[in-house]
């Protein structure tokens, strides 16, 4: 019962992620020398295949963990650089009749709703097949189907018509087919050529992009129609079609998506800790995860969809274990953080424990994150340095910001850790496994952190300060619209960044520091219509 009741707490009156009620602010020109996106053909990721999947099917499907993982590309899983190895290939065609055969089985006539059944059998008409064909195609290639890809299909339905599967084998081999075809598993933006080395989206293309941009799925069935009548052309229609969009309930998973891979806690499930420190981490994993995505939910709804909100909210959405695994005496989606060690997203226990070690806290992991994903200041690697890292031994008589001073004396290791360090030591009273501790070792942990960022000097007491200093740092608000262009479009090329930081720069505050906004205002320039010729 307390279970039930704490979901739906949780959950509450939440929508989508709730856009403005106010009109889109009017469109920012693009530069004539900007850098546009190259016009290409994107594999869908496993998160995208599988959202695709579940809306052809007209069921969940969970398939993420059946296909190989993903290419990587600046962190994030989206990006135009996911490969179809021969391994995927062949795990996916298996994966596709499963999720075919599995879908006709359990509901064939939701699937075909124009067939019945007589004398025990399916049965359909030449007109319910060819409408199924049809409407089943169109949904799957996200436009209408060609008439040779129409008959094609046909002929494969009437193969399984043929054999002992009857109707429902004729639909089955169609959908295993729609689900391994190129028009399915990649999206299309090559555009038609608009001027020199431009070419511009057509209506059809510009109604996939912007759904799997604001939802990280395929058009539903008003934005289609609107992509085939042309209507996407207006970046108005755009712009409302955007705000429909990210009204809907089911697009908060891509905003949690971006934000757990963003900070690089999406894969915490198969993090390990030492047995010692954390008997229950094993457990714990997933209420962390619900924390953060609950926590992600409340701020894109209620809060501003900020990263001022994300690092500086002054409330957690924790659920009991998680209350108890921080000493609250509340649960819910609201918890107060009054006089809590704990301050917003960089103080929850997922970012905390993904980055640390087994057994040990990380300094250096904490501040480079700072350092990479909120102030985008990417430092060279020791392998780039030619430095061979060697992690200082844990001792029982020194506390990890003792052991870790060798950084700031070496000289190979110094201009990069003076920085680092710092920053990873305002964390030093979480664990690694993100449990609150005053001391290490038997001595008093010290937080306090003092270094120099962009030539000036920062003093702060532990990281509720240094949060507090980076949620008003217009650095870190471009930094993280940065990283959200990157993972929402789909790219990592730093020039198309520079022309789309141009952009945001000319917008006002109160839209470029607002995540769904900022989507918003994108939809509607040529950065997002247009597309770069291939050489």
């Amino acid at each position: 019962m307390r279970r039930a009741l704490f979901a739906a707490l949780l959950v509450g009156t939440l929508v989508g992620c709730r856009p403005r009620a106010a009109e889109a602010p009017t469109p920012v020109a693009l530069p004539a020398d900007a850098t546009l996106i190259p016009a290409r053909l994107r594999r869908l990721s496993n998160a995208e295949f599988e959202r695709a999947a579940s809306e052809l099917l007209g069921e969940p499907v969970a398939v993420q963990r059946s296909l190989p993982p993903d290419v990587r590309q600046g962190g994030f899983t989206l990006n135009a650089a996911q490969p179809v190895p021969a391994a995927h290939a062949t795990r996916l065609a298996t994966l596709a009749r499963e999720l075919a055969h599995a879908s006709v089985r359990r509901n064939p006539t939701r699937l075909l709703p124009c067939a019945a059944t007589a004398s025990g059998a399916l049965q359909a008409s030449e007109a319910c097949i060819d409408a199924f064909v049809r409407d089943v195609t169109r949904r799957a290639f996200r436009r209408p189907a060609t008439a040779a890809e129409l008959s094609s299909l046909r002929a494969l339905f009437d193969e399984g018509l043929r054999g002992s599967g009857g109707v429902e084998g004729g639909a089955t081999l169609v959908l295993s087919a729609l689900l391994q075809a190129p028009s399915f598993l990649y999206l299309r933006e090559l555009g038609e050529p608009a001027g020199a080395g431009r070419r511009a989206l057509t209506s059809i293309e510009m109604g996939a992009s912007l759904a799997f941009l604001v939802s990280g799925g395929p058009p539903d069935a008003e934005l289609l129609e609107a992509a085939e009548q042309g209507k996407l052309a207006d970046p108005a229609a755009r712009a409302a079609q955007a705000r429909r969009l990210l009204g809907k309930s089911d697009t908060r998973h891509h905003f949690r998506r971006y934000v757990l891979e963003w900070l690089e806690v999406d894969q915490l499930e198969e993090l390990g800790k030492d047995a010692d420190l954390a008997p229950r981490f094993e457990s714990l994993k997933p209420h962390m995860l619900a924390e953060t995505r609950a926590f992600v939910d409340e701020v894109m709804v209620n809060e501003g969809a900020s990263i001022r909100a994300l690092l500086s909210a002054g409330f957690a959405s924790v659920d009991p274990t998680m209350a108890r695994y921080y000493d609250f005496d509340a649960y819910g989606p609201r918890v107060s953080l009054k006089n809590a060690a704990r301050f917003g997203l960089l103080q929850q226990a997922s970012f905390l424990a993904a980055h640390a070690h087994e057994d040990i806290t990380s300094p250096v992991k904490r501040g480079d994150f700072v350092m990479r994903k909120l102030l985008c200041t990417t430092l060279p690697r020791p392998q780039e340095l030619s430095i061979e890292v060697t992690i200082p031994a844990p001792t029982p008589t020194q506390t990890t910001r003792e052991r870790f001073t060798e950084h700031v004396t070496n000289t190979s290791c110094q201009a990069c850790h003076a920085q680092i360090d710092p920053l990873g030591y305002s964390f030093e009273n979480f664990d690694a496994a993100g449990h609150e501790r005053t001391q290490q070792n038997g001595k008093p942990v010290i937080t306090r952190a003092d270094v120099e960022i962009d030539g000036k000097r920062y003093e702060f007491g532990d990281s509720t300060d240094l949060s507090r200093w980076l949620a008003k740092n217009p650095t870190t608000h471009a930094c993280f619209a940065r990283h959200a262009f990157r993972y929402f479009s789909a790219q990592s090329d730093p020039a198309v960044e520079q022309s789309f930081t141009l952009m945001t720069d000319r917008l006002d505050p109160s839209v470029r520091e607002n995540l769904i906004e900022l989507l918003v205002a994108y939809v509607q320039t040529d950065l997002f219509a247009l597309r770069g010729a291939p050489e």
